[in-house]
């Protein structure tokens, strides 16, 4: 048992014997002035941005190592170690859509003092495709035919065809983070996963790593070359995996910020020494339809689970009414979310009547993760669903790495061993990658796992990449997110919008549509 462990049980049974006794705490100010001590969810294996792919390690990393671009406070690009957002109105994109132009911000200097300039920027993409490195996501960055560095604050990225969505995924606060290293602390070497700095990494961004101590936590200091100017002197990363027992110690006052379930909403609510955040996130959680499958194969099948599901009551008791319901797999976040298309009918009777149609069927087969109990609920709900239509359905819970496990090594996902799954997907800046169903993302291949392929979802996709403004490529997404609704390969379910609990005196908290430490530098605690 960790020291913090020990006290986390000690001040357990302190708050037990509070309550007990009938005391309250006070409600005035607590905590360390100048430290923030947030309940970090999930193990931390790695520190280094372009090895994470949980979305919390994957936000934890930009507190040291930021991108080039970020995401605003209305959800919206913006510069961040770049002058402006490139785009054909200011000549940042040429007018043929292959190249887009960086200019880097003058006078930032990494946590060590040495000035940031495009070679960090070069190195960092030739680490990407490095081949010996295991990147969480390469595909965007093999789209790039050349990257130069004409000077210090210029980099040029020419791309080997169009794409729209470039800017907001590339060197950007995405659905992945992939924040500029610093060349000189690896020698030039771009096989990174052995490097020393990953011990210790940091990089332009407000806050360095001083102290990692695995299966505790990590401690950010101040970086003292910030451009930013933070207001915290130090960060630290508890790692409290069970969101109960990092409720407990934010009541005993150990911890200033943790994110929290729908479940502890009242209490947090409840609580006069606690202020509830609530975040709406790029988030869709969803019933994915393998398409190859017998049954699946008809779309009266998928029409007919389609009615069967009752998404308003999922809404209400896996979610505490706290998520509404989804209409598109595109979020109200985005302008080109489709508000025109209307949620899908609850009708069991017509259920049962297009799952008729087409006959005789084996039981479907449902599968989630067994360490989400959400996503068990939600499976348990659809079966029960599913029965009142007249279609039988088994539920099959999985470990999360037999579940996302690749095809060759016996992984449900990609291997497409279910007729129907319960899942989510978390988008990124660009609307585009809130969308999967491409044919060349079919599973095994990519994150396409009900394996459908739909030529007229493909031309949109398509001319959305190349579309040249806003409105031309939002009525692509029109086309996109209709074509999904027609054919059913998704049953999107709820928007998430997630909670979390902080310490009333903690200011500048301001979590985005994707991640919560984007700006870390305005947190302040006295």
């Amino acid at each position: 048992m960790s020291d913090f462990a020990r006290v986390l049980r000690k001040v357990a049974l302190a708050l037990i014997a509070l309550a007990v006794a009938g005391c309250s705490r006070s409600g005035a100010h607590w905590g360390t002035p100048g430290e923030v001590r947030y309940a970090f969810r999930g193990d931390i294996w790695t520190l280094n941005p372009l090895l994470a792919f949980s979305q919390r390690l994957i936000d934890l990393t930009q507190i040291y190592c930021q991108p080039l671009v970020a995401v605003g406070p209305d959800d919206r690009a913006q510069p961040l170690l770049v002058t402006e957002i490139p785009t054909r109105e200011n000549g940042g994109v040429s007018a043929d859509g292959l190249t887009i132009t960086y200019h880097l911000r003058h006078g930032i200097r990494f946590a060590d003092g040495v000035p940031f300039t495009s070679k960090d920027v070069a190195f960092t993409y030739r680490a990407v495709i490095d081949p010996r490195n295991p990147v969480t996501e390469v595909a965007p960055y093999q789209r790039i035919a050349a990257l130069e560095t004409p000077d210090p604050y210029t980099v040029r990225i020419r791309l080997k065809s169009p794409w729209a969505g470039a800017v907001r995924e590339l060197f950007a606060e995405s659905d992945y983070i992939y924040g500029i290293l610093p060349a000189h602390a690896f020698g030039g070497n771009t096989d990174i996963t052995h490097a020393a700095w990953n011990q210790h990494p940091f990089g332009t961004g407000p806050f360095r790593v001083t102290e990692w101590k695995r299966g505790d936590e990590v401690v950010l200091e101040r970086n003292p070359y910030s451009w930013q100017s933070p207001k915290l002197r130090r960060i630290v990363m508890k790692i409290i995996p069970d969101q109960n027992a990092a409720l407990v110690a934010m009541r005993a006052h150990a911890i200033d910020l943790s994110d929290i379930t729908y479940a502890q909403i009242a209490q947090v609510k409840s609580a006069h020494d606690l202020a509830l955040v609530a975040i709406p996130r790029n988030e869709t959680d969803e019933l994915e339809l393998q398409t190859e499958r017998p049954a699946m194969r008809d779309p009266r099948v998928r029409r007919a689970v389609a009615a069967a599901i009752d998404r308003a009551a999922i809404a209400r008791s896996a979610f505490f009414g706290y998520a509404p319901v989804a209409t598109t797999e595109i979020p109200p976040l985005f302008p080109e979310h489709d508000a025109s298309i209307a949620p899908i009918r609850y009708d069991p009777q017509a259920a049962r009547a297009l799952a008729a149609a087409h006959g005789a069927m084996a039981p479907l087969e449902i599968v989630y993760s067994s360490a989400d109990q959400t996503e068990r609920e939600i499976a348990t709900m659809v079966q029960a669903d599913l029965s009142r239509a007249g279609i039988a359905a088994r539920l099959h819970a999985y470990a999360p790495s037999l579940l996302y496990g690749a095809a060759a090594s016996g992984g449900i996902y990609y291997g497409g061993r279910f007729d129907i799954a319960v899942t989510g997907w978390f988008g990124g800046l660009d609307p585009e990658s809130s969308e999967a169903w491409i044919c060349a993302n079919r599973a095994p291949n990519g994150p396409n796992l009900a394996r459908w392929c739909d030529a007229r979802y493909d031309a949109a996709f398509r001319a959305q990449q190349l579309a040249t403004n806003a409105a031309v490529r939002t009525r692509d997404f029109a086309t996109m997110q209709a074509e999904i609704r027609e054919q059913l390969p998704t049953v999107v379910l709820v928007n998430r919008t997630e909670f979390a609990a902080r310490n009333p005196g903690l200011r500048g908290f301001a979590p985005n549509m994707l991640y919560d430490f984007s700006q870390t530098q305005d947190w302040e605690l006295r």
